[in-house]
């Protein structure tokens, strides 16, 4: 009996409409059954890299994975209710927010940068990807030759001891710091200003830095870490805390780290403080520098925790900015 005899082109279509069918089989007496092709839930997504060309120098951008945090510290001179009806307006959680850290490899073509080392294996469960991501874009740990570290805030430095191993995770590196910030939390300031929802940060940082105070160069504002890769200071977040601006073949991009962190926040409300800004006026004022800088020069921008990949642009909107994300270019 020919196929068409058994159904009609409408049984067919309502049988596959019905969403339980992935084939239509007949037995031997040529009666039809669905086919169940069901298979486990997998959980799990592609590994985390995403690369490009910046003039002459290669960029891949690393997941370290993502953790959620809670809205009340996104404005902390705001009323919450403005708050919550602003995150609401751009179909936003308005209890929970989700982080991305998005970290930067740089390959100059003589040299490996990688900026921040993520948070380890201790600061979230739903973090600490880096080393699996790294080697997932084709490079090993004993590949860089230069870390920058932005600031000392856990999912930015805790990984930079292979607790395993007990050694440096990226053996082979130099570690590059602002001395503002390394001052800050190697002694007891750092324990002392903080607030006490955050001393925990100050016992990571002096598990994590002091180990490598041998391999570390502590920097002034404006240093050079490599031709093409040159520090700025953004004070505020942290006391010694610092974006980076990457420039090659008439291209640049701003390496924003902490200094901006949200995709509608941050550019629409400047003004609005974060309770993790340890000096906030004077993170506001960085944070209006830095989206200037990026808008007057329509550099690229990398921003740690906007969903990854976290590239993009910044565009004026009067008094304020707006995020134009990147559309993708995938190296191919």
């Amino acid at each position: 009996m020919a196929l068409a005899g058994l159904f009609s082109r409408r049984t067919f279509f309502k049988e596959a409409g019905a969403g339980a069918v992935g084939l239509l089989l007949a037995d031997a007496a040529g009666v039809v059954t669905p086919a169940h092709a069901a298979a486990p839930m997998k959980g799990t997504q592609i590994p985390g890299w995403y690369r490009l060309k910046l003039g002459s120098f290669e960029v891949t951008i690393l997941s370290d994975g993502a953790y959620e945090i809670p809205t009340t510290l996104m404005a902390t001179n705001r009323p919450r209710e403005e708050l919550t009806a602003f995150l609401a307006s751009n179909f936003l959680p308005t209890e929970r927010g989700l982080q991305h850290v998005n970290i930067p490899l740089i390959n100059t073509g003589s040299e490996v940068v990688l900026v921040d080392v993520g948070g380890g294996p201790n600061w979230t469960p739903t973090t600490g990807r880096l080393t699996d991501n790294l080697r997932a874009a084709g490079y090993e740990p004993e590949d860089i030759d230069k870390v920058v570290l932005s600031h000392g805030h856990p999912d930015h430095i805790w990984g930079l001891i292979d607790e395993f191993e007990e050694a440096p995770r990226f053996p082979n590196a130099r570690y590059y710091i602002a001395e503002a910030e390394w001052d800050f939390w190697t002694s007891d300031e750092s324990s002392e200003r903080l607030a006490d929802a955050f001393k925990g940060f100050a016992i990571g940082a002096k598990k994590h830095l002091p180990p490598l105070a041998d391999k570390t160069t502590r920097l002034k504002p404006g240093a050079e870490i490599v031709p093409g890769i040159i520090t700025v200071s953004t004070r505020g977040h942290t006391p010694g805390h610092m974006s980076l601006v990457v420039s090659s073949g008439g291209q640049s991009m701003i390496v924003s780290a902490d200094c901006v962190r949200h995709p509608f926040i941050s550019f629409e409300h400047p003004d609005w403080w974060q309770m993790t800004d340890l000096e906030q006026e004077k993170a506001e004022a960085s944070r209006r520098k830095l989206l200037d800088m990026a808008a007057a020069d329509k550099a690229l921008m990398l921003v740690c925790h906007i969903s990854f990949p976290g590239l993009g642009h910044v565009a004026r909107a009067g008094d304020v900015y707006r995020w134009v994300p990147a559309i993708g270019k995938w190296q191919l």
